[in-house]
This record gives C-alpha cells, sequence and structure tokens, in this order.
C-alpha cells in the first residue's frame, strides 16, 4: 500500500556527518512491514518471526533495531499517526470550519490508507490490551491538541475526532453506508460553531 504522505525515508534518514543512517532505514523498514501487517492482519499477527519473514531477513536483524514487540508496536502506531497528522494538518491549514474539517478528515480516513487500518486495528485491541488502549489515548490526546491548535480549541478537536472514527468505522464496516449524507447531517449539525470560538 502506498501512503499519501511522505515517509521518513523520502526524506532520507542522514546522520549528524550527512551520510545515510543505514540502521534508521533499516528501522524504517521494519516500521513499514509491521504497519503492513497489521493493516492486513491485525495487531495479534505481529510476531518478531513474521516480521522477519515478511522482510526477508533474521529474527536477529529485527531485535537488533528494537528491544522488544512492545517498541516495535509503538513504533509503528507512532509513524501511522505521523502520516494521519500531516494530512490532516494540510486539511485543517485550508478551512478552519468545523464540518468542513470534518467532511475532509472522514473522507481521507475513508480511503483505505494503511495509517487509518493501523489505527482501526489498535481500536479494536484496546477493548482487551492495555498496551493498545495506553498507546490510543496517548494518540488521541496528541491529535485533539495539534488539531485543537488550528480549530480554535481542544473541544472542536475533540468533535472532529469522534466523527471521524464513527463515520469511517461505519464506512470500514458497511461499504454501502451514505457517509456524504452523513457528513452533511453532521456539518448542519455543526453550523452554530462555525467560524471562530466566542
Amino acid at each position: 500500500m502506498t501512503n499519501s504522505v511522505p515517509s521518513d525515508v523520502d526524506r532520507l534518514i542522514v546522520d549528524g556527518s550527512g551520510r545515510l543512517d543505514v540502521g534508521g532505514v533499516r528501522r524504517h523498514q521494519i516500521v513499514m512491514a509491521v504497519r503492513e501487517l497489521i493493516a492486513t492482519e491485525g495487531v495479534g499477527a505481529v510476531t518478531i518471526a513474521r516480521i522477519a519473514a515478511a522482510m526477508g531477513t533474521s529474527r536477529g536483524v529485527v531485535n537488533h533495531h528494537f528491544k522488544n514487540k512492545d517498541e516495535i508496536l509503538r513504533a509503528a502506531l507512532q509513524s501511522a499517526v505521523r502520516n494521519a497528522s500531516a494530512a490532516t494538518d494540510q486539511i485543517v491549514t485550508e478551512s478552519a470550519d468545523l464540518g468542513s474539517v470534518t467532511a475532509l478528515v472522514v473522507r481521507l480516513a475513508s480511503t483505505g490508507s494503511d495509517w487509518w487500518q493501523v489505527y482501526i486495528a489498535f481500536l479494536a485491541e484496546a477493548t482487551h490490551n492495555e498496551f493498545a488502549k495506553a498507546m490510543l489515548q496517548e494518540t488521541d490526546r496528541n491529535f485533539r491538541r495539534n488539531l485543537g491548535r488550528t480549530l480554535g480549541d481542544e473541544a472542536r478537536a475533540a468533535v472532529v475526532l469522534a466523527l471521524m472514527k464513527g463515520l469511517a468505522l461505519q464506512r470500514v464496516a458497511d461499504e454501502s453506508f451514505d457517509t456524504e449524507g452523513a457528513l452533511a447531517a453532521a456539518s448542519e449539525l455543526l453550523a452554530p460553531w462555525r467560524g471562530n470560538p466566542s
């Protein structure tokens, strides 16, 4: 799967002397392999052996770059969230209107991008996995804080996040779900919140 946002490697990972950081590149490759595993098979599919097999390398290579599976999962979610944040930051620079931002973010999440699939996988795990739950809490807090700066306050950002999750999850569960109709209704409901907060 390709991301709509440039990856870390697209900007070349270099060390302090300006040379290519081979370890950084390898870590990025591991993270992207994990994101693909999570997006296609879920968080439970991630094991050191599966990562190594997906990359065509040894378990030792994976273990050399990450201390444990939790560190790898954390890196994968953080990478996915960075891509999501870059995409949503671009959206909110174009409009501070809550209805428009919500519609654009929901459409973005409905595209099937791997960052959204990774987020959904962690969301499913969070019901019975404390690590996944803690990771999502941290991710959502950061998203609300960053989006809140653009929209004027964190309450608006919380509404966008809730609508994004709810509408996009319905779209994932039912491809015939009328996302556009739901977005039009949400925009109507959010009309009193347009413009700058008082």
